[in-house]
């Protein structure tokens, strides 16, 4: 066996968690193949078997399997008759609220349910959700509420975040939608000790808050604590795209810098050393504690532990072995941690130090012999980063090239503001004036940081958004690591020949062609240059549609919007057609078109144009008396809107917003057409000009009708129009058959028969949400496309429609099958702040 036999058990026991999610066996069986293989290892050892060693490390990979599988069934299947109806619970609260600033969760250890007079003992999790501000209740309140138990949804887009799967790792099975006068504290219980420590976790956190601005007392405690729910999103947003977002929850940095701050005190104090392990240990122990027990924070304590004691006691330290016994304690506790974003950045940046950094020390030390500590700084912080690059591409969809550069700057300044933030904390306890100003140093400290977290920001290349990679790409980018070391000078050069010698050219050859593999899967996986694919994106009740074209453009079809969008600026754009179009790459939108100015299709432009430069934007010419052409003036725009039109003010203001970016806007009438886009042919249809006035709905007859063709292949989008507007289109003769029609306002019953009879579509693509209140899309027009042989497909359903055409054929894909499963495939399961 290995020199280091639990380097591989932790590797058989990870297999056997990653080989339980797609093998669906029962937990009995499971249990049973576990105990089969303990039995056989028994024997094996007593009867000294030469080859036990390998029913050894299959004993822990059923192990991994069997305790992965226990994980996935924690969720009592009772829970969910209870689902979709109004219920009351009791339980206590497990873990300390999640506050925010619209809204608190708090997990809660269900012991009971009742549907109206009738109450049932059950024991589960549920998540509650109450609306902020209202009176937080504590870890430990026993409490009763009230609300409608739901589903956690399911993604509606490939590669969205599952906040399904997000809490069933966590053993929470649905949430319970309430409000804070339905919510009563009957008594305590839960654990006396961490409820203590959390009280006092709650005091410390309530004295940056009243000596600091409320979005500086968020960051010193997201720094200290990692509490992370009243940080902004903007503030997150920057630190993610700098690489430095894992500064706001509690990391390995964070526990070396307390590691660090105790042998200061020590030595200042001139403390006996032989207390230092337990004084230490102590320590750490209780700031994860306070920390809320991470898995990025339970690593690190558990490695500082096993090396502060393996010091203490004289053993060598072997960072392998430490590092894995730290994995096999933390997959214990929860096997299910593997899948989270936390676990995977803090174990991938500490094997990059540990492994990557003894090399690029050296080659550092060539360039820049001294400082040893700015040295130090940077080799691990290129260390991290190289280890974590093809992670941060998969969840986030970004390779931010400053994030070196970042996390330089914020090595020291973190260590400062963490330190100001504990005595600040502290000193609070007994005097507020004296936290007031230790926080004053921590105030100049965080705009200094925040400052040059910005600058960094805006420098030219800051960013790149890349497309999702392969599991097999991420796999040959670590393969490429090991073997970069392996062969380095700076490592054995004696190594590298060996390596190189007859004996070892097959596994050199074998690696060579993982990676090469690894390449040519990804560029696979990229659109073929001569398809143009579209994309009718999940954003529940309104419309997005991204389309990518033959020559590489991108254009963006709405933005969807969520109620409140246009006041608030979050919602469906930020939170899915940003995330959406970043996953798939996009960096810029060639051309962006706004259908009409109703706020569940304009809602998300504004999160859009934040995110993205913007060539041209295309809108309706609904509200202006004239007709806009490359207008990126907002004093004139606002002199040719029409005063007694009902143009959303907000709507106005978005307008604004985009012509103060420099975005040419062009109202678009029919008879125009987009050039530019490749060999795409984009005329508009409707509206006329003027638009229509007096029916139904101006603004939804208003909607820009236009049609995309490629090839021998014909697309029309038609927003919102009603029946006025199909009618007046078809009876003009510019409308023909396309083999694709967006429906008009999401299946709406208000059609033309004639309309939709003139054009024919082989597919039909709906957008909708789940049960929404205006019940589309209508029974009456789905028959009627069925009738006339149309292929139907729907958001609400099926998920994200995505059609792909090299201008002959079309295939269609969709997240999920017709009946509303999701489709077999790779979901990211990392929160999205």
């Amino acid at each position: 066996m290995n020199s280091r036999p639990l380097v591989i058990f932790t590797c058989f026991f990870l297999a056997g968690v990653l080989l339980a999610a797609p093998l669906q066996v029962a937990p009995p069986i499971a249990a049973a193949a576990c105990g089969l293989f303990f039995l056989l290892a028994v024997a094996g050892y007593l009867c000294a078997w030469r080859n036990n060693r390998w029913v050894i490390c299959l004993l822990f990979l059923a192990t991994g399997f069997a305790w992965a599988r226990l994980a996935y069934a924690q969720i009592n299947p009772a829970l969910f008759k209870y689902c979709g109806h109004y219920v009351t619970i009791e339980g206590v609260v497990s873990r300390e609220a999640d506050v925010r600033p619209e809204v608190i969760y708090y997990q809660v250890n269900v012991r009971s349910v009742s549907v109206g007079e009738e109450k049932h003992p059950l024991d589960v999790r549920v998540l509650v959700k109450a609306p902020a501000p209202s009176p937080v209740y504590s870890y430990g309140d026993l409490i009763r509420a009230h609300g409608l138990l739901v589903s956690p949804p399911e993604p509606g887009n490939p590669g969205a975040f599952d906040y399904q799967a997000y809490l069933k790792r966590r053993g929470i099975g649905a949430i319970l939608k309430t409000d804070d006068k339905k919510i009563t504290r009957l008594g305590v219980a839960g654990n006396p000790f961490t409820r203590g420590i959390l009280q006092w976790k709650e005091k410390l956190l309530t004295v940056s808050r009243e000596t600091l601005p409320p979005d500086k007392a968020a960051l010193v405690n997201g720094i200290v604590f990692g509490t992370q729910g009243e940080i902004p999103r903007e503030t997150w947003h920057l630190f993610s795209q700098t690489g430095i977002v894992h500064i706001l929850s509690v990391s390995g940095m964070h526990v070396g810098l307390v590691l660090a701050g105790v042998l200061f005190l020590f030595k200042i104090f001139r403390a006996p050393q032989r207390w230092f392990a337990p004084a230490a240990s102590a320590i750490l122990i209780l700031y994860a504690v306070l920390s809320g027990m991470g898995p990025a924070v339970t690593r690190a304590t558990l490695m500082g532990i096993l090396f502060l004691w393996a010091h203490h006691l004289g053993r060598d330290q072997d960072w392998p072995t430490t590092f894995s016994g730290a994995a096999l304690v933390s997959l214990l506790l929860n096997p299910l941690a593997l899948y989270d974003l936390g676990f995977q950045l803090s174990f991938a940046a500490t094997w990059g130090i540990l492994y990557l950094g003894p090399v690029l020390n050296k080659l550092t030390g060539r360039f820049l012999p001294r400082p040893d500590w700015l040295r130090a700084v940077i080799w691990v912080s290129l260390a991290a980063q190289l280890a974590t690059l093809p992670l941060v591409a998969w969840h986030y969809n970004i390779v931010s090239p400053v994030a070196l550069l970042a996390n330089i700057v914020a090595a020291p300044l973190t260590g400062f503001i963490l330190a100001l933030g504990v005595a600040a904390g502290l000193a609070g306890t007994v005097s507020l004036p004296l936290a007031g100003l230790l926080h004053a140093s921590t105030s100049l400290a965080l705009d200094v940081f925040t400052g040059l977290v910005s600058l960094l920001r805006t420098l030219p290349g800051a960013v790149f958004n890349v497309p999702t990679p392969s599991p097999l790409l991420v796999f040959g980018w670590y393969l490429f690591l090991c073997l970069a070391v392996f062969l380095s000078p700076e490592k054995n050069w004696g190594r590298a020949k060996e390596f190189f010698a007859a004996r070892h050219r097959a596994v050199a050859v074998v690696a060579l062609g993982v990676m090469l593999a690894a390449t040519a899967a990804w560029a696979a996986s990229l659109p073929a240059k001569k398809e143009m694919v579209l994309h009718l994106i999940d954003v529940g009740q309104g419309d997005s549609i991204f389309i990518k074209t033959p020559a590489g453009k991108n254009i963006l079809i709405d933005a969807g919007g969520w109620n409140g969008e246009f006041a608030s600026g979050q919602g469906a754009g930020d939170r899915v057609v940003v995330p959406y179009l970043r996953r798939l790459g996009v960096n810029h939108l060639d051309l962006l078109v706004i259908t009409h100015p109703h706020e569940d299709h304009a809602g998300g432009v504004r999160a859009v144009a934040k995110a993205f430069p913007i060539h041209l934007a295309v809108i309706s010419p609904f509200g202006f008396r004239e007709r806009l052409t490359d207008q990126n003036d907002g004093r004139f725009l606002l002199s040719l809107l029409d005063q007694d039109s009902k143009l959303p003010p907000e709507y106005i203001q978005l307008l604004l917003y985009l012509t103060n970016k420099k975005i040419p806007v062009y109202t678009a009438c029919a008879g125009d057409q987009i050039k530019g886009l490749g060999v795409l042919e984009i005329e508009v249809l409707s509206p006329p000009w003027p638009p229509f006035k007096g029916t139904r709905s101006d603004e939804n007859n208003a909607s820009v009708v236009f049609s995309i063709r490629y090839g021998e292949k014909t697309f029309l989008f038609t927003g919102d129009m009603e029946r006025e507007a199909q009618e007046w289109l078809f009876q003009s003769g510019a409308v023909s058959r396309a083999d694709v029609l967006k429906v008009p306002h999401h299946g709406s019953r208000f059609f033309s028969p004639a309309f939709l009879e003139g054009v024919q579509p082989s597919l039909a693509l709906i957008s909708a949400g789940k049960n929404n209140r205006f019940s589309l899309p209508a029974d009456e027009t789905l028959e009627f496309l069925k009738k006339h042989g149309s292929s139907v497909y729907r958001t609400d359903e099926q998920g994200a429609v995505i059609i792909s055409t090299d201008g002959n054929s079309l295939r269609v894909k969709t997240q999920r099958d017709s009946g509303g499963q999701k489709q077999p495939a790779l979901v990211k399961a990392s929160p999205e702040n």
